[in-house]
């Protein structure tokens, strides 16, 4: 016979912990399956703008950053002072900082090495046996199995990048419109490494290709990756809606990243706390959560502008960076 949980969150990334966090202490029991024996390592660039920071950050383990320095083609760097800073942390730091307290809940339980095998009849199978519930949230991430179950369609984009030893100070991003329209590349410092990738459309852009592109960045910007794994990743950036039934999308497995910024993590959080919350209050009505969609939607808008002209596709990022410099565009961008 199944163990039976109100509510059962697969996948304990940034989306199930943040839903996880907000159903702590209520009278609802709840389970989070975790395929991975250890909770956080995922390819993941580590930046974090404001909208994720609020949930908290790792003081210690991380970098703060006032200013990027945005560069397009071979043209001059324009340096963008934030009101709020962007921050830099690795995934496992960051999920450690999340779990915090969390363990300690009575009405919450961590299954972490624990695949799911299969979803029918209010039942989840897995790899340490099946599990019944009420409610299903699905934070399985861009490759969500809750996702394909539904038979909701995908679109990704891809990160690729490396971790080179040698440390540095500035936050930068690389446009070359020249090259490819459809994504960008950056520099994040982080404690111990500096994470250099790019991240593009696949409809756009090969991986091969992108791949080349990468390596001829890390020259230019004086790194050297001889002997570093390169790493990748996907985003899911098509939203289909978040909510068919009993069953729950949150964060990459309802399609929440951004296309145009490729971040996933702050639209994980809100996505996982708000739907947490419209769990216990059937009556919520998810303010964070719609506020966030909108901001999703303004800041794609804002893309395929720029990709539907392409001989001004330049100029436009140059005036779009320009703006940039004042706070209310960076606040209404969500930066």
């Amino acid at each position: 016979m199944a163990s039976r949980f109100d509510v059962v969150i697969v996948g304990a990334g940034p989306a199930g912990i943040a839903c996880a966090q907000a159903l702590a202490g209520s009278s609802l029991r709840v389970l989070v399956l975790e395929k991975s024996e250890t909770i956080g390592p995922k390819a993941c660039a580590g930046g974090l703008t404001r909208m994720a920071t609020r949930f908290g950050v790792p003081g210690d383990r991380a970098r703060s950053f006032r200013e990027q320095v945005i560069r397009i083609d071979d043209g001059p760097p324009l340096r963008i002072t934030l009101t709020h800073p962007m921050m830099t942390v690795s995934r496992t730091d960051l999920a450690r900082h999340h779990l915090a307290g969390l363990e300690k809940a009575p009405n919450v339980e961590i299954a972490a090495g624990t695949k799911m095998t299969g979803l029918s009849d209010g039942t989840v199978t897995t790899t340490r046996g099946a599990f019944s519930f009420r409610h299903l949230v699905a934070a399985d991430g861009s490759q969500s199995v809750v996702r394909r179950h539904l038979g909701l369609p995908t679109r990704f984009g891809i990160g690729l990048y490396y971790e080179v030893p040698r440390l540095c100070d500035e936050v930068r991003f690389q446009f070359k419109p020249a090259l490819f329209r459809s994504g960008f590349l950056w520099v994040f410092p982080h404690l111990d490494c500096t994470n250099v990738g790019i991240g593009f459309n696949p409809d756009g852009l090969t991986a091969g290709l992108a791949k080349v592109i990468l390596q001829q960045f890390v020259k230019e910007m004086g790194f050297a990756a001889d002997g570093v794994r390169l790493r990748g990743g996907t985003i899911s950036h098509l939203y289909r809606g978040w909510r068919f039934g009993n069953i729950f999308l949150a964060g990459d497995a309802a399609g929440l990243a951004s296309k145009a910024s490729g971040e996933g993590i702050p639209f994980a959080l809100v996505s996982g706390r708000e739907i947490g919350r419209a769990l216990l209050d059937p009556g919520y009505r998810m303010p964070e959560f719609r506020r966030m969609l909108r901001l999703k939607r303004r800041q794609e808008g804002y893309w395929r502008l720029f990709e539907s002209v392409p001989r001004l596709h330049r100029g436009m990022l140059a005036a779009y960076f320009t703006m940039m410099k004042r706070p209310w565009i960076q606040a209404y961008m969500g930066y």
